[in-house]
């Protein structure tokens, strides 16, 4: 397998797991500065729930963004 399929695999199985979820919840939690608050909303899966927060990389160095972009499929 290619690095760029193993990278495909890991954000595929990784980010499929919210596939059906549905949100029920949004709240800015406090981070070190309120500069950069954590975007967290709530998800609800089945009889379960999961955090699902924004962060600026995987090390979890600040809160992030992400786009609600259009589905034009």
């Amino acid at each position: 397998m290619s690095v760029k399929q193993d990278i495909e695999k890991f954000y595929t199985d990784y980010y499929g797991q919210l596939v059906g979820a549905k949100v029920v919840g949004f709240h800015l939690e406090d981070g070190e500065h309120w500069n950069e608050p954590w975007p967290v909303f709530t998800l609800q899966l089945n009889n379960e729930r999961v955090r699902f927060v924004l962060s600026r990389d995987e090390e979890g160095n600040g809160g992030g963004f992400a786009f609600i972009e259009e589905d034009k499929a």
